[in-house]
Formats: structure tokens, sequence, C-alpha cells
């Protein structure tokens, strides 16, 4: 779909809408549980080589996302272009394989090859010159109208294993944590001061917390993509990723995670970092290994400071009792059937039985 057709005028009465709720859900002072609808998307994969082709993609979604009844509105552009960006700024090389997203591949192996790394500027950083390109782009063929979010950003401890032989630097995170932190110092360094360039890009259409999250003009933070929660221990989280989640939140008013995969192991000293707003995890069968509701309700058992965003199915709204029971500050993400009406229905069910 490309601007010209897309509906921005009812676009812009919902997104209203859609703020005054994630202001008052943010405050404290609307109801502990928001729902949301949405559908799948595809700017994620191969089209985001394409900037127009990945528009004209995230417009569709953004349009297809209006006919589903959500409290919290799917209402921004993202500049995604793969997962390896900060990768690719310490020297990581984009691979382009056919029908795939951009991949990155480690080239270091050893913690004494840290000290020599060194951030592209700018002017050599491809990657990241897209993504400022993208944001730009974005705005201009929208006239600034539709919110615009970061780029995925992987965090700290994703993007040194990017960097870093993975074998090599779990082990390190566990044995000899020291060694790498000055890897992680100087991924987070970069984090923070290309999240600024972006949001400064953005201009009035940024809205946080960014990829993945429900996100709004009024959002908290940054959203960073934490997948390997899912397969490092308890140690190696405080060891090597907390520590620089927590200066994320204090340098850019919060942040927010992501995770992929099972992560409940985690989860306790996850709530724990200063500056958690959000955290992002899958309780249902859309992901390779799902959450259990149970665990998790009794880790989250009246979480009110930090919010806990679930996504499943409509079909499998059953599965969040035990959260809905906990008393947790929730942001419910279904994945919607493929029939609208169908689907809103089957929301205002689980509204009048749970809510």
């Amino acid at each position: 779909m490309d601007f010209k057709h897309f509906p921005i005028e009812k676009y812009l009465r919902m997104r209203e809408q859609s703020e005054r709720f994630l202001k008052a859900f943010q405050s404290g002072a609307g109801p502990r549980v928001a729902v949301c609808q949405r559908p799948g998307y595809q700017f994620t994969g191969p089209i985001c080589r394409y900037a127009s082709q990945q528009l004209e993609n995230e417009l569709e979604y953004i349009a297809q996302a209006m006919r589903y009844r959500s409290d919290i509105m799917i209402s921004a552009l993202e500049p995604w272009y793969g997962v390896g960006i900060y990768a690719a700024g310490f020297g990581a090389k984009y691979l382009w394989l056919e029908g795939s997203a951009p991949q990155t591949r480690a080239f270091i192996s050893d913690p004494s090859e840290i000290a020599d790394l060194r951030l592209k500027p700018l002017s050599e950083w491809e990657e990241m010159q897209e993504a400022l390109n993208r944001i730009r782009y974005f705005k201009r063929e929208t006239a600034g109208q539709i919110g615009i979010t970061l780029t995925d950003t992987q965090s700290p401890n994703d993007t040194a294993s990017l960097i870093m032989d993975a074998a090599e630097f779990f082990a390190d995170s566990l044995d000899e944590p020291e060694l790498i932190a000055p890897l992680l110092d100087k991924i987070t360094d970069a984090i923070i001061q290309y999240s600024r360039i972006q949001m400064e890009e953005a201009g009035d259409a940024y809205c946080a917390p960014g990829h993945i999250a429900l996100s709004g003009l009024c959002g908290q933070g940054v959203m960073l993509s934490c997948d390997n929660m899912a397969v490092m221990s308890p140690a190696a989280f405080q060891n090597a990723e907390a520590p620089w989640l927590s200066r994320i939140a204090r340098e850019l008013g919060g942040v927010s995670t992501h995770a992929c995969g099972r992560i409940t192991h985690n989860v306790p000293q996850l709530i724990k970092v200063p500056g958690l707003k959000l955290f992002d995890l899958c309780i249902d069968l859309g992901d390779p290994n799902p959450n259990e509701p149970e665990k998790l309700a009794a880790l989250v058992q009246g979480l009110n400071d930090v919010t806990v965003q679930v996504r499943l199915s409509v079909h499998r709204q059953h599965l969040l009792k035990p959260l809905l029971d906990s008393g947790a500050r929730l942001q419910i993400v279904f994945g919607p059937d493929p029939d609208p009406l169908v689907s809103n229905r089957l929301v205002e069910s689980f509204k009048e039985k749970y809510l």
C-alpha cells in the first residue's frame, strides 16, 4: 500500500484514542490490563533490503491492524534492517542470502582482540546509514504523520555474541566476565549514541519503546532484543547483561526487553534491573519454546512498576488466566483470527469473561 491510499484520517483518530489509553496505562491511572491484536508482518524478512517495498508493506500492516479492535493500536513504522547493525558497526559483515534477512558472522575469537575494536565512523558504517535513511524516507513519504520507532536494537549481550565467538563469550560470561566487560561497554556506548541520533531524525514522529512492543508517541525508553536470555544462566545474565541494560535505561529514559524462547529462569533477575519498563515474551505455540504461563505468573505476582507483555493466539486466551490472577500489569498481544469480525468477537468475549 502506498501512502496516498493509506487511511490517514482514520489512523489519526484511532491513534489519538490509543495514545490516551497508553498514557493512562503507563501512569497507573488506567486499567492494569491492555489488549492488542497484531496481524502478521513480513518487513523483517528479505523485503527489508528495499526501502520502498518495506514502507508499502508496513503501511499495509498498519492498515490491516486497524481492522482489529485494540486498546493500544499498532501505529508506528520500524526502520528494520537486520539484527546485526551494531555488530556491523564494529566490523561484522552483512550477508544477504537469497530469501533471507541479512545475517552476520562472529569475527573475533578471544578477549585479547577486544582492545583493538573500534566503532566505524558513520561515513563507513553502511548499515546504520541505511537505518537513518529509512527514518528520513519514512518521514518524508508520510509527511511525518505516522510514528517511527528505532531500528530493532539487539542488547549489548546479544550484539557481543554476534561479534565474538559465542562459545567463548558465554564461557567468559561465567568464568571471567571482566575480560568481556570492555566489549559490552563499547557496544553500550554505541547504542546510546546512535539511539539518540535516530530519535533526533524521527523528531516529533518518534515512538517508544520500539520493536515488538506496543509503542506510542508518549512511550517510554527504548526496546532491546535480548534473545540470549533463553540460553544464558542467571549468573551470566547478572555478569554480562544486567549492568549494561541499567546504564542504557539511565541514559535513554528506561529500557524494555524482548526475548524469543523460554526465559522464566531469568525473569527474577530481569525485573530487578533499574529502569526496566517492560519485558516481552511468548506463552504460545508461535514461539519455538514458549514460556509456561503458570511459572511466569508465580514470578510476577503483583508486579506493578514493570509491564509484562505476553503474546499468544486469540484462540488460546485461556492460557492467560494464571497471569490475570497474578495481578501483574499486563499488555496482551493477540495473534488474531484472519477474519476481523471473528477475532473482534473473541476479544469482546475475553474482556467480558476476564476483565
